[in-house]
């Protein structure tokens, strides 16, 4: 066992967009930290830790999984040109939902200008129609943002062949999911159930869970790995944009500072990194979805 951990913490340590994204996490961290008034030895301090943290959570899947699984998802077995279309179309999505962060912030008058998709015919009435809602924003985010991470991908692959047995929902190797399931679940637990908790974490299953990690983990990256023909890279690539697409929100509207708000969304893809590996190595989705929702709850 131990020739064998050694052996992926070597094939880790010489994959350039692992070694790009740790330097970046850590100088990042040092950073942050500094412009907080901080120490540039407890923002290194900072990053070295979450650097291990993560390290050893991606070890511990290594080792309880014997193989990768991404055959388990059939999109990794759609034809060139139907795989081209269909990254065509998710890139597309992404960019409609990079939009969508952007034109609320403007509507809510965090970011300046004027509303960037009020040009799209229609766009504020739909708008207005989720805001509308009496669950407020919480659950019309959720409702807004199914079409695009759920319905329009799972349609599209529908159509391009795929039917429900290649979504990995059911079967693969849950072992390697399991330790994490379990330190999740019983950080929930220690917090108190209560049912305001109850209630958010519904909201973080459907959105966090559910949603994010069908559109990048369970739809988008399968098709980068077949795109770029590697599996490091077509992961990287989908922790990039998972990363990205948290900026502007956490800029302009959850952080009071840049440094604070870029510093939470590099955690965000060291997360991100670790739910591409264990739905890469696993070939299910279901559990990395419960620990990404709950993971919102508890705060890590």
């Amino acid at each position: 066992m131990g020739k064998r951990i050694m052996g992926f913490y070597g094939r880790l340590f010489s994959q350039p967009p692992c070694v790009v994204f740790g330097l970046v996490f850590v100088a990042v961290k040092i950073w942050s930290n500094v412009a907080y008034g901080g120490s540039a030895f407890n923002g290194l301090r900072s990053g070295l830790v979450g650097l291990l943290v993560y390290g050893l959570a991606l070890g511990v899947i290594y080792l309880l999984s014997d193989k990768p699984r991404l055959e388990r998802f059939g999109i990794s077995r759609l034809g060139k040109r139907e795989n081209g279309v269909a990254l065509l179309v998710m890139g597309a999505l992404y960019l409609i939902m990079a939009a969508a962060i952007v034109d609320r912030l403007q509507r809510l008058g965090k970011m300046p200008g004027a509303p960037l998709l009020q040009v799209v015919p229609g766009w504020a009435g739909w708008y207005s129609y989720w805001e509308s809602f009496p669950f407020g924003y919480t659950w019309a985010n959720v409702l807004r943002s199914l079409p695009f991470q759920v319905l329009i991908p799972a349609a599209l692959l529908w159509y391009l062949g795929l039917r429900r047995g290649d979504f990995a929902f059911r079967g693969g190797a849950l072992k390697p999911a399991l330790p994490f399931l379990i330190i999740y679940g019983a950080a929930f637990a220690a917090g108190g159930v209560s049912s305001q908790r109850l209630v958010f974490l519904l909201y973080a299953l459907l959105y966090s869970g559910l949603q994010e990690e069908f559109f990048y983990r369970g739809v988008l990256q399968p098709l980068l790995i077949r795109t770029l023909n590697s599996p490091v890279w077509g992961m990287a690539v989908t922790t990039l944009l998972f990363t990205v697409i948290h900026l502007p929100d956490f800029i302009f509207r959850v952080y009071p500072s840049t440094a604070l708000a870029v510093s939470s969304a590099v955690s965000a893809g060291m997360f991100g990194a670790l739910m591409s590996y264990g739905v890469y190595r696993t070939g299910m989705l279901w559990p990395w979805m419960l620990i990404h929702g709950i993971s919102n709850v508890v705060g890590f």
